[in-house]
C-alpha cells in the first residue's frame, strides 16, 4: 500500500520559505470558492441505528472506491497532524492545514499552511506546474505530464516534491484502499468529527493505516491515519477532513497562476540522488 503523504522528506532541489496563516484565508478561500472552516460545532451523538446486516471491511471499500472514481471535481480541507519520535525519545508533533480542489484528469491546485507559519501555494494546468513560497515571494515553473497522475510521479521521482493526498485525487483510490492492502478488517461505527463513520483498518508490510468513512449520505472519508512501521523515528500521521466539495465545477481561473507583483521568478532545481547504501 503507498502512503498518502510522507513525513520528512529531503529539501533538495525545493527551495523554502515562510509565511503567516492569513494567506491560507485569502488565498484558498478565494480559490475554493468555499468559506473558511469553522470550528466543529460540538455535539452529542444521536442514537446509532445498526446496520441490517453486519458490513465486511470490504464492503464499506468498495463503496467508497466507487462513490470517489466517479467524481470529475472534488475539493477539501484537511487538518493534518505528523508525530515523530526524536533522537531523545522524545515525540514531537507538526500540524499543517491543506485545501485542496481538483478537476480531473489534469488540473489541480492546493494550499499549504504549516505551524511554523511557511505557506505554499501551487496551481497545476495541463502540465505546467507552478509554486509559490511565502513569505519570501518567490516562485518557480516546471513543465511536467500532463495529468494529475503523471505529474504527481514526475515531481516525486524527478524534484521530491509530494503532491498532498495524491491517492485520492489522482484516482488511485482503488490500488490504495482494495488492491495493495495484505489485510483489512472492520472495526466498528465510531463517532468523529460530528458524524457517525465506518471505522476501516488496512495494513502490509509497510504501514499500518486506518480510515474514517461517512456512515450517513455520500461515503467520504472523515479521517485517515497511518503508521510507517519501519520509518525511523516511528511516524504516525493523522489527517481530519472538513467541507468536502464534490458537485461544484470549479472556475477555471483557479488553475491558471498569476504572478503576484511582489514575487520573483526562480528555478525549481532536481532533487539531488539519494545515495546507494552497500
Amino acid at each position: 500500500m503507498k502512503s498518502l503523504v510522507p513525513v520528512r522528506r529531503r529539501q533538495s532541489g525545493v527551495f523554502v520559505a515562510s509565511l503567516g496563516l492569513a494567506v491560507l484565508i485569502s488565498l484558498g478561500a478565494s480559490a475554493c470558492a468555499t468559506e473558511q472552516s469553522e470550528a466543529p460545532e460540538f455535539r452529542i451523538p444521536p442514537p446509532l441505528i445498526g446496520d441490517a446486516e453486519p458490513l465486511s471491511a470490504e464492503e464499506i471499500l468498495e463503496k467508497t472506491v466507487t462513490f470517489m472514481s466517479g467524481l470529475d471535481n472534488v475539493g477539501f480541507d484537511a487538518l493534518v497532524t505528523y508525530e515523530v519520535v526524536q533522537e531523545n525519545g522524545q515525540t514531537l508533533h507538526f500540524d499543517r492545514v491543506q485545501r485542496m480542489a481538483a478537476a480531473r484528469p489534469d488540473r489541480l491546485f492546493w494550499v499549504t499552511v504549516r505551524d511554523d507559519a511557511t505557506i505554499d501555494s501551487v496551481w497545476f494546468d495541463r502540465g505546467t506546474f507552478t509554486l509559490l513560497k511565502r513569505p519570501q515571494d518567490v516562485y518557480g515553473q516546471v513543465q511536467v505530464s500532463p495529468t494529475i497522475d503523471g505529474m504527481a510521479d514526475d515531481l516525486d521521482y524527478e524534484y521530491d516534491i509530494v503532491v498532498p493526498f495524491q491517492d485520492l485525487l489522482a484516482g488511485r483510490a482503488p490500488e490504495l484502499f482494495l488492491e495493495t492492502p495484505e489485510s483489512s478488517w472492520y472495526v466498528g461505527e465510531t463517532w468523529v468529527m460530528g458524524v457517525w463513520t465506518h471505522h476501516v483498518a488496512l495494513r502490509n508490510e509497510e504501514v499500518d493505516f486506518e480510515l474514517w468513512i461517512q456512515k450517513d449520505g455520500d461515503p467520504l472519508p472523515v479521517r485517515i491515519a497511518i503508521n510507517w512501521k519501519h520509518e525511523k523515528g516511528g511516524p504516525s500521521y493523522v489527517a481530519h477532513f472538513r467541507k468536502w466539495i464534490t458537485s461544484t465545477t470549479f472556475d477555471d481561473a483557479m488553475f491558471v497562476f498569476t504572478p503576484p507583483s511582489d514575487a520573483r521568478q526562480i528555478e525549481i532545481l532536481p532533487a539531488m540522488p539519494l545515495e546507494e547504501e552497500y
